[in-house]
């Protein structure tokens, strides 16, 4: 009983700070020992939070708690009304919490298309590839109310919706393409702040999103339609109001954002 109400009590917490868009120094309880706990918190504080889910952003556990831990890899939602949708000569502005944390990601972006019926088997990447409808770039903003999300594991980045504020879609790729082997960078007014391919990442892309379909096993809503950000490419960059941000993907797609506070 003690555990159910800190766990309430810190999503609580979590969803009254990003409802008044500011952010906060020290964790709101005892923070979460394992990914069960983490993902319980989350579960409630989505529930409180009570906004439709355009998807699911797809974080990377450090290699040194994989071990800890028992995965590799962590999952928070992406709220509607923090999705925009890369306009040709715009460069729009996405917030991050004033006194929390913020953070911009190249990322590659999957939609899906309609999904199997039972979740509940073993996947390989290959049996993932016919429920992918669309495969584009963007930016993932990575924000939290808490400045220290960071800093304390997985299970605390989870227990904050996964540390998203926010996701903005760019150029449609084929999947075709050798995206795995474009060249993909990301600059912070004007500065390469990091590079990287997406073959580097685990098992690529789609990995990401089996990842999600062995959570949705175990009850992840998982949906058509719903847009999945599969990992930071070139690394998890913190950035602060003002910054101008472009996240390159090859010799020809850019998406450009400016940073605003929510």
């Amino acid at each position: 009983m003690a555990e159910q109400a800190s766990a309430e009590a810190i999503a609580q917490a979590f969803v009254a700070a990003r409802r008044a868009r500011q952010g906060f120094a020290d964790y709101p309880g005892a923070m979460p020992q394992t990914l069960d706990e983490a993902y319980a918190i989350q579960a409630r504080a989505i529930a409180l939070f009570d906004q439709p889910i355009a998807g699911w952003k797809v974080g990377r556990v450090p290699d040194g708690l994989v071990e800890r831990f028992g995965a590799n890899r962590l999952a928070g939602p992406i709220f509607a009304d923090s999705v925009v949708w890369a306009d040709a000569g715009q460069v729009p502005e996405m917030p991050i919490f004033r006194d929390g944390f913020g953070a911009a990601e190249a990322e590659y972006l999957v939609k899906l298309g309609p999904l199997p019926a039972d979740f509940d088997r073993p996947w390989t990447n290959a049996e993932i590839l016919p429920y992918v409808a669309e495969l584009r770039v963007g930016i993932e903003i990575a924000s939290s109310p808490f400045a220290g999300i960071n800093e304390h594991g997985p299970a605390v980045t989870i227990s904050d919706f996964g540390n998203n504020n926010g996701l903005l879609i760019g150029y449609g790729i084929s999947s075709e393409e050798d995206f795995l082997s474009l060249p993909v960078s990301l600059t912070i007014d004007g500065e390469v702040a990091g590079t990287g391919i997406a073959g580097n990442m685990l098992d690529g892309p789609i990995g990401a999103v089996r990842f999600l379909f062995e959570r949705a096993a175990k009850g992840l809503p998982l949906a058509e339609g719903q847009w999945i950000s599969t990992g930071a490419v070139t690394g998890v960059h913190p950035v602060q109001a003002g910054a101008k941000v472009e996240a390159r993907f090859g010799a020809e797609m850019r998406v450009q954002c400016t940073i605003g506070i929510a």
